[in-house]
């Protein structure tokens, strides 16, 4: 039986002898749905791209958990970093000193904070975020200067390139001839962007020997950096390192280092689940009205079908095919549309973002499967829901009233 209603579903959209009313209708149908496909797709699509995006840009360029301290620097422990080692989902630790400098060129001056590493480290960190780079990927040392790579943002301030010399100001409290201002020497041995204007204008990488040459020590660190199997387990490892750790140690994960950021993509979901909302219920209203006028103009057909032995429950099934197969074509050509569009600007960049205010030069549109099985979805639950009423309508229609004058 349900081979027949589809087969007299199929006779009643697509016939070429079907009533002319009735393809006008099914096409105006079809194409308010792919709108409303496409409408919903792109929304999902940049959603999900801005916050993919964002957590490659932050989990590239930053250690997935920080552990600092509220005191002062704290020694280097290796006994320490073997209990962190323990845990199955830490996969490095290493540590960092951060020193607050201002580089000098020329009469230029900017601030910076300098995040001194592990040459290995750097490179790894460098492999890892895909910044793009002008120099080398290492750090150099020559004649006792130290090599530092320095931000995009600070290096178009400074006007510097690969290969200058910079000073390097420090000064522990209020400068006096007891505390002097310390300078030193630094090359520029490479420039990085990561397309977050605010870090690049402010942070710079040396190696943990110009740390310990600036502080005339090589126990101090600011604090150990921790790579993790997977970044979206920050959470979780940070309330073990919370159990096991010093008092005064704090644990700091990439998305609480970043939280604006975050926060700022959250305010985004609201609005974009109420556009959700009333775009799935235009398409029902669509789907409604579609099978409302169907139901009208096939009304004489309905009741033949009655008159010569069909079931209330079959009339009520074969609407509801007619409502599902307008709404599965729809979303179907929607989602191909979509599909498209995400390649063409992932290829070609039609939409382009300033730099200024993005942390990306372009929007970002991910169409992913989860998304897509989303939109099939409640495109199904829609259509099923949209279909009751006028089904319901048809499989009332009384043949006699209908036939009488015939």
């Amino acid at each position: 039986m349900l081979k027949f209603l589809f087969y007299l579903s199929e006779r009643t959209l697509f016939h070429k002898r079907s009533d002319q009313f009735v393809p006008i209708i099914r096409i105006l149908a079809i194409l308010g749905l792919i709108i409303g496909t496409i409408a919903m797709t792109i929304t999902l699509g940049i959603l999900y791209g801005f916050e993919n995006k964002l957590v490659e840009k932050v989990t590239g360029f930053e250690s997935h958990i920080r552990i600092e301290s509220f005191k002062d620097d704290i020694e280097y422990d290796g006994k320490y970093v073997s209990q962190m080692l323990d845990n199955k989902n830490i996969t490095h630790i290493s540590p960092f000193v951060n020193l607050e400098t201002m580089l000098r060129y020329g009469d230029e001056t900017e601030g910076v904070i300098i995040e001194c590493m592990n040459e290995a480290d750097f490179i790894e960190m460098l492999h890892r975020s895909k910044k793009d780079i002008m120099g080398g990927v290492n750090f150099r040392e020559a004649d006792s200067i130290k090599g530092l790579y320095l931000g995009y943002g600070a290096a178009e301030y400074l006007d510097v390139t690969v290969g200058d010399t910079v000073s390097a100001l420090f000064v522990n409290g209020v400068p006096s001839p007891f505390n002097p201002i310390r300078s030193f020497d630094v090359i520029v041995t490479g420039i990085f962007s990561t397309g977050m204007k605010e870090f690049d204008a402010n942070y710079a990488y040396a190696p943990l020997g110009f740390a310990a040459e600036v502080n005339d020590n090589d126990k101090i660190i600011s604090g150990y950096q921790l790579l993790l199997s997977d970044p979206l387990l920050a959470d979780n490892v940070s309330s073990w390192i919370n159990q096991v750790s010093p008092y005064h140690y704090v644990p700091v994960t990439w998305k609480e280092r970043n939280i604006m950021l975050f926060k700022w993509l959250q305010t985004q979901k609201a609005p974009i689940v109420i556009t959700f909302g009333i775009i799935a219920l235009v398409a029902m209203v669509n789907i409604i009205s579609t099978l409302v006028m169907i139901v009208i103009v096939k009304e004489r057909d309905t009741a033949i079908l009655k008159s010569v032995g069909m079931k209330p429950s079959d009339i009520r099934k074969k609407f509801m095919i007619d409502g599902l197969s307008i709404s599965m074509m729809g979303i179907g050509i929607g989602l191909l549309i979509s599909k498209g569009l995400e390649w063409g600007q992932m290829h070609f960049a039609w939409i382009k973002l300033s730099t200024d205010v993005y942390f990306i030069d372009r929007l970002p549109i991910e169409i992913s499967w989860n998304v897509m099985l989303i939109i099939i979805l409640v495109g199904i639950v829609t259509s099923l829901s949209a279909t009751f009423l006028p089904a319901r309508n048809a499989s009332r229609i009384r043949p006699v009233e209908v036939l009488r004058y015939e």
